[in-house]
């Protein structure tokens, strides 16, 4: 009753502390909630400009990166004059004569310089052209020449298409900005080639040259231009920039809820710290109480065992005298059945009273020298009428270099022989059971020693080979287990870790199995007489 009253009170107290714990914690963490969501925007703000890529590119007399080149109306049949100095790019001077009727000359710049591509211009959006010019026109004419769309390339037969616009000129210095939009095929150029609207289409990814040239010249004009630069700029969003956009707003919006999630989380974190350190007190206590039961019940559970063998013990050796009076057969029979009953009974109180040893950790190994041989012929005298009852061929086997004189606990020893050849026998019908001692290898004074018992049986499931060591577990069908506890394999497997030795069991469904013990004893030398000074092991509660 007292406990119940003290846990109701911690629930009823840690909601309060809890809260004024919760209270504190808030107020400490919103300039740290302030600061990350700060960093978050600041980190998406970056991401987002980033995204934002500007391309230019500037042409002058110092960037040699185009091949100059001039053209003019003398290509036609005309004869008016252009020339340029090597010596200083992108000037060039230039006299319109008579001769063709549409007199021309311009210098070029060849962007390609011999390449399978030109230049991409597909994210460029303004042209800007700083220039000086001397002459009587007042336009002149920029003029690119690209590789035309897939709707036009088969009609052009790897002909350029020409883009031009006519751009506004003065005497002096000129500084043109022209969109890139502006530039577009001439109409004349359009319908000669026979191409529709859609095919004439501007294409500005395989730039091949850029030049200016002049715009309606009539004949007798002179003119001369000097290029300072010409710059190509542009802005564009890849769709990997898009995604670093994207990535930048979901940045922001995943910072301000965990932001948002992080505070409604703290303010119960303290609540509930109160509230499971009174629960882990309270639990604590109740394990206390839980153990102290335990180990109650383990002294009960070896007391009423010990009170229950004495009996039995009795009734046994009575079954054992009254087998060796004169009896009819209905009796000998019943005597037999009370026989039968009572060992198997006192067995299972044996187990019982081991599982109960082995939970309060008060199992011991009380090692000593015996006869190894003699043992495991016990052993074998015990279960070969057995054996030879179901028609069974039982052998039992001790390897020639497997010493006579060992150390450790007999009794135990030939407990896990007594398990494990007897489930051997319980489980096959037919064949045969052999158990066989081998030496693995020697060291010193001590030998490791092996184990083997194999039987012909019905096998164990692969799905229940683990399970076959867990306390009250049995593999088979419900009529093999009938007869048994299932706590033989598992009270095996614990002694033989006590000794620092292991069990294990290769079986195959429907031809038997083998169960391996291989444990490490002192070798005795010089025979068995000498005095036994008995060492004790203890095995701690699982």
């Amino acid at each position: 009753m007292r406990k119940t009253t003290d846990l109701a009170a911690a629930k009823a107290e840690a909601p309060e502390q809890g809260a004024r714990g919760a209270r504190l914690g808030y107020a400490d963490l919103r300039l740290e909630a302030a600061i990350f969501l700060l960093v978050a925007v600041s980190f998406a703000a970056v991401l987002g400009k980033s995204a934002i890529t500007t391309q230019k590119l500037v042409l002058s007399p110092e960037s040699g990166q185009f091949e100059g080149y001039t053209y003019s109306d003398a290509e036609n049949g005309g004869r008016s004059i252009i020339s340029a100095d090597p010596r200083r790019p992108l000037s060039w001077s230039c006299e319109i004569r008579e001769g063709s009727p549409y007199p021309y000359c311009g210098y070029g710049l060849q962007l390609d310089s011999g390449k399978a591509r030109g230049l991409d211009f597909s994210h460029v959006q303004t042209i800007i052209l700083r220039f000086s010019y001397r002459g009587e026109d007042d336009r002149l004419r920029l003029v690119l020449k690209t590789t035309p769309g897939p709707a036009a390339r088969d009609k052009l037969k790897g002909e350029p298409m020409s883009l031009a616009a006519d751009i506004p000129v003065v005497n002096g210095r000129n500084e043109i900005r022209l969109p890139l939009g502006k530039l577009a095929p001439e109409q004349w150029w359009v319908t000669s080639h026979g191409l529709s609207t859609a095919e004439a289409a501007p294409v500005f990814d395989d730039v091949r040259s850029v030049s200016i040239a002049t715009s309606d010249a009539k004949a007798g004009a002179k003119l001369a231009v000097a290029v300072d630069d010409l710059t190509f700029e542009g802005s564009y969003l890849s769709t990997e920039q898009f995604y670093l956009i994207i990535l930048g707003v979901w940045l922001v919006l995943s910072a301000g809820f965990l932001v948002f999630r992080f505070l409604r989380m703290r303010r119960d974190y303290e609540a509930r710290q109160q509230r499971h350190t009174l629960e882990a007190r309270l639990l604590a206590e109740a394990h206390a109480a839980s153990e102290a039961a335990s180990s109650a019940k383990s002294r009960f559970l070896g007391n009423m065992s010990h009170e229950l063998r004495t009996p039995l013990n009795a009734i046994i050796g009575y079954t054992y005298w009254l087998n060796r009076t004169e009896l009819d057969a209905k009796q000998r029979a019943a005597v037999q059945t009370v026989q039968a009953s009572g060992e198997h009974l006192l067995g299972v109180i044996s187990d019982l009273l081991d599982v109960a040893k082995i939970e309060a950790g008060k199992f011991d190994l009380l090692a000593a020298p015996f006869d190894l041989h003699d043992c495991v012929a016990g052993v074998s005298e015990m279960f070969r009428l057995p054996a030879e009852e179901k028609g069974l061929d039982f052998t039992a086997t001790v390897g020639p270099d497997v010493p006579r004189g060992v150390e450790g606990d007999e009794k135990r020893i030939r407990q896990v022989l007594i398990n494990l050849v007897g489930n051997a026998v319980k489980f096959t019908s037919a064949g045969r059971v052999d158990l066989h001692v081998s030496v693995v290898e020697v060291a010193g004074r001590t030998a490791r020693l092996r184990f083997a018992v194999d039987d012909t049986g019905i096998g164990i499931p692969p799905d229940q080979l683990e399970g076959i060591f867990h306390p009250f577990e049995q593999a088979g069908e419900a009529a093999d287990r009938s007869s048994g506890t299932g706590l033989g394999l598992s009270i095996s497997g614990q002694i033989v870790a006590l000794m620092g030795g292991d069990l294990r069991v290769d079986s195959t469904l429907g031809q038997g199995s083998r169960f391996t013990v291989e444990i490490a004893v002192p070798i005795v030398e010089g025979g068995l007489d000498g005095p036994a000074v008995p060492r004790f092991r203890r095995l701690s509660a699982p």
